[in-house]
């Protein structure tokens, strides 16, 4: 995004040096910064709706050359670039002078403008009063464009979703279950890590990084597609049964039989080559009854 002979422009040669240290230091321990990667796949799951719905262009960076560089969020439409600096420690000031905080939220900002885009900075940390701290001592200079925002860490991811109610209902959305259980959830949440983790974090859609965590486990994952349908004559089919009834949530079908006597959830979604050949199988075979489609539902 940014290049070394822009940013020697606009600050020098030292800080192309202690920005170029700064992004080999990030690299080097992003792997196992379970903070900044679990605050990432946050940020994904809350922007998943509006990406699925809307097919916005989201675009997600992080360790590359730049002064706030944990996570960069590029929203391509309003030409803004949200960067988040993550502290996962009790010790964190805003400071004064080169290589300080406050420093990198200044230089930032600036480097922004040069490239026509509109800055929104924020100091991430795991701690409320250190948050409320912080947040009142912004120095006046980035006070504009910067806030400190409160993220809750642990080491157990299922803790985390439950300390985060916005993460955990982002997570309710993108799962394919209605009302899923805790173990669904952090199956969901282990998943997007991974394709997180496994992206090219120099600049990846939001929808592609879905896509990947859907690829793992596609039974787990809603259909990224609106408005899907049945086959005319399969709905025609289950329409006829007795006491069949069934409705397509998230891309998936689920049925019951006599007011839940019998349910159940067809594991890959209507977009999947399988359930296309599972309703052919229905339409050449023709069930007239429960008892001879249910061999179709198992």
């Amino acid at each position: 995004m940014y290049t070394e002979e822009q940013i020697k422009n606009l600050f020098g040669d030292s800080t192309v040096e202690y920005i170029k240290n700064k992004n080999t230091g990030g690299v080097s321990n992003s792997k196992g910064n379970t903070y900044e990667n679990i605050f990432a796949i946050y940020k994904i799951s809350l922007l998943s709706k509006c990406v699925i719905e809307d097919n916005r262009e989201i675009y997600l960076l992080s360790q590359c050359l730049s002064f706030i560089d944990d996570l960069i969020i590029q929203l391509t439409p309003e030409n803004t670039l949200q960067h988040y600096q993550l502290k996962n420690s009790s010790a964190v000031t805003w400071g004064t002078g080169e290589k300080s905080i406050n420093d990198d939220f200044k230089k930032q900002y600036e480097l922004n403008q040069s490239i026509s885009k509109v800055s929104e900075l924020a100091l991430v940390v795991s701690s409320s009063e250190l948050r409320d701290k912080l947040q009142a001592n912004i120095p006046n200079d980035i006070k504009d464009y910067s806030q400190v925002i409160y993220f809750y860490f642990a080491n157990s991811l299922p803790k985390i979703i439950s300390q985060e109610p916005d993460f955990r209902c982002s997570l309710e959305y993108l799962c394919a279950f209605e009302n899923p259980e805790p173990d669904k959830l952090e199956c969901l949440a282990t998943v997007l890590l991974g394709a997180w983790v496994a992206s090219d974090k120099s600049k990846v859609p939001i929808i592609d990084i879905l896509k990947k965590a859907q690829d793992f486990i596609p039974s787990y994952i809603r259909s990224f597609q609106a408005e899907l349908q049945l086959d005319p004559e399969v709905r025609d089919i289950f329409d006829k049964i007795d006491g069949f009834t069934y409705n397509l949530t998230r891309g998936f079908l689920q049925w019951e039989y006599f007011d839940g006597l019998n349910e159940g959830t067809i594991s890959y979604s209507i977009e999947t080559t399988r359930f296309q050949k599972l309703q052919e199988l229905i339409k050449k075979n023709h069930p007239t009854s429960f008892d001879e489609l249910e061999v179709f539902l198992i």
